[in-house]
């Protein structure tokens, strides 16, 4: 079963980040490629950029960095997947989850994604940093890293 990663946990290895290298050591270990939404391209060109205007990284990185993040998804190592119906049936099942009065989680609609995408690749490990997707996550049965 793949892993599947949130784009948070992506970013961390490729912008340099108190926690780095847990999940740069994660990925050594692991002899499949990981699994994100194609909603993750967006995000972490967007979280590049943003560190390149906060000035955390100099003129010119944001770009070279999302180069080297396109190209580990061009030879496989982080495969995309597409958003389509069989995400939007999940996404609609874990908001009534979400949902619960007893238990409410309150998650960000692309956050519903990465774990409707998550659940739609048989994936079993969600790694994520966002308390609020692991909490929802933990309820859908997905082992959480870290």
């Amino acid at each position: 079963m793949p892993d599947y990663w949130d784009a948070s946990a992506i970013l961390k290895l490729y912008a340099a980040e108190d926690d780095s290298e847990y999940f740069l050591n994660l990925t050594s270990a692991l002899d499949k490629p990981i699994f994100s939404s194609a909603i993750a391209a967006t995000e972490i060109l967007c979280a590049l950029f943003r560190k390149e205007t906060e000035g955390v990284f100099k003129a010119g990185l944001a770009k070279v960095t999302y180069q080297r993040f396109r190209s580990d998804c061009e030879t496989g190592r982080i495969l995309l997947v597409p958003y389509g119906g069989d995400v939007l049936e999940e996404v609609e099942r874990i908001v009534r989850i979400a949902s619960t009065p007893r238990r409410p989680v309150m998650i960000r609609s692309l956050d519903l994604i990465h774990l409707a995408t998550a659940l739609v690749t048989k994936s079993t490990v969600l790694v994520a940093t966002d308390n609020r997707l692991r909490t929802l996550g933990s309820r859908l049965k997905l082992k959480l890293l870290p």
